[in-house]
């Protein structure tokens, strides 16, 4: 990897292409490891592996912003961190310093449900090995990974009723968007039209009405995203352990 490749943005990316299975085998074992260690480390010290990766996805974010202000390619109408996962990223210490099940709850459907699909189906315009390409995938592999490992090493388990806690938050970041997009004229959370790439949003109908099926698919979503918690609280879960868990603030 040479450094004009690194700090280019001109590389092409290909969803569903060689680096894009690449990175899913790579994101695959990192998550099989921390899963392991989670399990293994003690409880200090899965909180220092928590810090580390939550300062190390803050740090990407602020050093991917820093080289695009340098390389004058910053536009405040795309680069702002104003989406979910970059600003989970960019806030990631404060979110994950210290484990809070109601905090972790909220994050986990938005992460599994918003995250987890840009995984799989990236929105991402620099391909291998550009700087934007790194950073897209240490944020968004990290948020799942940052939330997985707090879920198994802290047992911060959702609960049912926080899917409602989830929406009615997400509609509040959503409503905050639309003056920002109208006055930076800006497309942040794909609130004025869908991504260049191919993306779920596809299957949903023009504007404005993929905006309004997503609204209620979110919900189906989330209950989703809960089944595998259901499942593991009802049959592998200690209740005592959880009640432990959420009141660990």
């Amino acid at each position: 990897m040479n450094d004009q490749a690194f700090f280019s943005v001109d590389i092409p990316f290909e969803s569903f292409g060689r680096t894009h299975s690449l990175t899913l085998l790579v994101f695959a074992l990192l998550l099989g490891v921390l899963i392991v260690a989670s399990k293994r480390l003690s409880n200090r010290q899965n909180l220092l592996l928590g810090r580390l990766l939550s300062v190390f996805m803050s740090v990407s974010v602020m050093v991917w912003a820093g080289l695009h202000i340098f390389f004058e390619r910053f536009n405040t109408a795309i680069d702002l961190p104003l989406s979910i996962c970059n600003l989970f990223a960019l806030l990631a210490p404060l979110l994950f310093w210290n484990p809070s099940h109601r905090r972790l709850e909220i994050i986990y459907f938005m992460v599994m449900c918003g995250t987890l699909q840009a995984i799989v189906t990236p929105d991402l315009y620099v391909g291998f090995p550009g700087y934007g390409f790194f950073k897209y995938w240490i944020v968004h592999i990290g948020l799942v990974l940052m939330v997985i490992h707090h879920l198994l090493s802290f047992k911060l388990y959702p609960r049912p009723k926080a899917m409602i806690a989830a929406f009615v938050w997400l509609n509040i970041y959503l409503l905050s968007l639309v003056p920002i997009n109208f006055w930076l004229d800006a497309n942040y959370f794909y609130l004025m039209e869908k991504p260049v790439n191919p993306s779920i949003l596809d299957y949903f109908g023009p504007w404005p009405w993929y905006i309004l099926v997503t609204e209620g698919l979110a919900f189906v979503f989330f209950a989703i995203a809960y089944v595998p918690i259901g499942i593991a609280r009802k049959y592998f879960i200690n209740p005592a352990t959880i009640h432990t868990a959420q009141t660990t603030e």
